[in-house]
């Protein structure tokens, strides 16, 4: 009986690991193919978030967050000869990997608690992952820009007042501008993740049969 315990344990960290794996190798491929950015002149928009929200909904927050760690650290990498308005800002791991840590944990609670609610209805598990799924990557977005704001308002003011545009204006255009980067960018990636994430993830636990980790 032992022993078959220790072999079940073993298969189910060994693809809570491989599917880890998989997850951040998806993430790298992204990164390096034009399917995972869509460049524009002040950002640049991504799927990456994509392979770290299955990544919690399947294995649990914590591949999540190791997921979101790649892809945080391949966003910095990148960054360093990014040529958009924002990639300098980007350099910083407060904006590139810290958000990217954090948002799985979140999509993993709001999965866990949509769940609570519809655990009686046929598509329970299908609603919590759009769910998760759409408000994670707003999250994900709200926190990326605000840490840009938080951190580089000033300089992106005195970029603006170089560039001759009043300084009153340039004070509140600053915050403004980034919201509507954040919602125009934000919201058009929530989507996606919504539609492409919990089709994914739905199939992944079935195929698994569990968590497919020890808990």
């Amino acid at each position: 009986m032992k022993q078959n315990t220790s072999k079940r344990t073993n298969r189910f960290n060994l693809r809570w690991m491989t599917g880890t794996a998989l997850m951040i190798a998806i993430v790298l491929v992204l990164g390096s193919t034009p399917l995972g950015r869509i460049t524009m002149p002040f950002l640049t928009a991504t799927t990456l978030h994509i392979p770290v929200i299955i990544a919690s909904l399947v294995l649990g927050w914590e591949s999540g967050m190791l997921t979101g760690l790649a892809f945080g650290i391949h966003s910095l990498i990148s960054n360093l000869s990014g040529a958009s308005f924002f990639a300098p800002f980007f350099i910083n791991p407060l904006v590139s990997v810290l958000p990217r840590v954090l948002f799985p944990l979140f999509v993993w609670l709001i999965a866990e608690g949509v769940k609570r609610v519809t655990a009686r209805l046929k598509d329970g598990n299908y609603i919590a992952y759009v769910a998760a799924s759409f408000v994670g990557t707003c999250l994900h977005t709200t926190m990326v820009m605000g840490m840009i704001y938080l951190l580089n308002a000033g300089k992106i003011t005195a970029m603006l007042g170089n560039a001759n545009v009043p300084g009153a204006i340039a004070q509140r255009g600053v915050g403004m501008g980034i919201a509507v980067l954040g919602a125009t960018n934000g919201i058009p990636e929530a989507i996606v993740a919504a539609v492409i994430a919990p089709v994914i993830a739905v199939a992944l636990t079935k195929a698994l049969g569990s968590r497919g980790r020890t808990r």
